[in-house]
């Protein structure tokens, strides 16, 4: 059992690793729109500007290297090590050394802002509003996403009535008084979540790329069928887990089978995140010869190159710049509280794992705590 909890955490956070490293320190940059977060200039493709630029690149990439090798390193080493509660914490503190790669980032960020300044680059561009497209460009249908979450919620429905004796299929279930319950719950309660993510998604204010409003509406549109397609076959892996995990705990008690559909479960999630990353790149090579307008440059509104605060923009959500997806505006009133409410969470989650760890709860070899040494 214990060779499969390494294996899961493997799994999860090597390929994690180096998605993050490929996606925000990529080998050529001059080809992206944005490096560090900070929208390309023509400035800085000028023979000084460029050798500067090459070197702020180049150093921080190789930082982001080394952190993202010692997290393969690490993670092969542990693989090795007896799992024990101090083990298991150094495997879930390993998830947030990973996100340190972004401090190579945010570094790249602040320098490629000085060179603007020492450039003389200002403030340019225009905002422009599409007002054929705004507030129409859709691509999620509701009822495709809504469909695996209710087949969770019969599922969910159906362990509890199990859990609880109110079904009788065998006169007794292999798993434990209540597991179902808790499992199903847990489950269920991810696919609450995608419902929301997506129609957050969904709506998100669409880009203006270009002068001719069909290229907008099809870059948009785009872009959301790809955000919809990918959480609504997260809802479907969720859902039919849920199920054929709920079914197979009534007739077969195993660690193994419920650290196997685990492990199945995460490696289906990370394939179909996959898919949706490279749809995405997909659709920026695709559009990138259409994009024919002078943006407005609003480099200094993201802090870092991750955060995004503009007391100015009334909107709640953006899209990110490092990474995929969207992020959200800390000036808007929702997202301070959100931004707090999220480092709460990651600090009390971090204590609560020492603690854990300090007190032997995170021992696994035996059936007995043994305090952390």
């Amino acid at each position: 059992m214990t060779w499969l909890i390494k294996v899961i955490m493997f799994v999860c956070i090597v390929p994690s690793a180096l998605a993050l490293f490929a996606i925000g320190f990529p080998a050529s940059p001059e080809k992206r729109k944005m490096i560090f977060g900070v929208r390309d200039n023509p400035k800085f493709h000028e023979p000084e500007a460029a050798h500067k630029v090459k070197d702020i690149v180049s150093s921080n990439r190789r930082a982001a290297f080394i952190i993202t090798a010692a997290v393969c390193l690490i993670s092969i080493i542990l693989l090795f090590l007896p799992t024990t509660g101090i083990t298991l914490l150094a495997w879930t503190l390993l998830v947030f050394v990973m996100l340190l790669v972004s401090i190579p980032y945010g570094k790249g960020n602040t320098e490629l802002k000085s060179l603007k300044k020492e450039l003389g680059i200002t403030k340019s561009g225009i905002v422009y509003t599409d007002l054929t497209n705004a507030n129409v460009v859709h691509a999620l249908k509701l009822p495709r996403i809504i469909l695996p979450n209710a087949v969770a919620l019969i599922g969910t429905v159906f362990a509890v009535l199990v859990d609880f004796g109110v079904i009788r299929i065998v006169e007794n279930i292999a798993c434990e008084k209540y597991a179902l319950t808790a499992m199903s719950l847990s489950f269920f309660s991810l696919a609450v979540l995608f419902v929301p993510i997506a129609i957050v998604m969904d709506r998100t204010r669409n880009m203006v790329i270009s002068k001719d409003s069909n290229v907008n509406a099809n870059y948009n549109r785009a872009k959301k069928k790809t955000w919809a397609d990918l959480l609504t076959a997260m809802s479907w892996v969720n859902a039919l887990f849920l199920i054929g995990y709920s079914i197979l705990s009534i007739f077969l008690s195993s660690d193994m089978v419920a650290l196997g559909g685990v492990l199945v479960y995460t490696v289906l999630i990370m394939v179909i995140v996959i898919i949706g990353v490279v749809n995405q790149r997909a659709i920026e090579n695709r559009y990138e010869r259409d994009t024919d307008l002078e943006l407005q440059d609003d480099d200094d509104n993201w802090i870092f190159g991750m955060f995004y605060y503009n007391p100015n923009d009334t909107r709640l959500n953006v899209e990110k710049r490092f990474g995929y997806g969207a992020t959200i505006n800390v000036a808007h009133p929702a997202g301070k509280v959100i931004m707090v409410i999220t480092a709460l969470l990651l600090l009390g989650s971090v204590i609560i794992l020492i603690y854990l760890a300090v007190t032997g709860q995170m021992n696994t070899n035996t059936g007995i705590n043994v305090p952390f040494k």
